[in-house]
């Protein structure tokens, strides 16, 4: 289980419960980097997604004529 991040790794100044960023230096916390680094995985997949439907409709089309 994490433990909740208590200082901003940054500048040490004390974090405020859930916080995503340093009320002093805007720095994210280790919470916020992870969110968005997985929130970045999705949309890649997402986006792969798409691009894999687009080939194979434009492969589907371009064997039917």
């Amino acid at each position: 289980m994490d433990q909740v991040q208590v200082a901003c790794d940054k500048c040490g100044t004390q974090l405020v419960p859930n916080a995503a960023y340093c009320e002093k230096c805007g720095y994210r916390t280790r919470r916020a980097r992870r969110l968005v680094r997985l929130a970045i995985r999705v949309e890649m997949v997402f986006f792969l997604l798409v691009v894999g439907i687009v080939v194979a409709f434009t492969w589907i089309y371009a064997t039917q004529r």
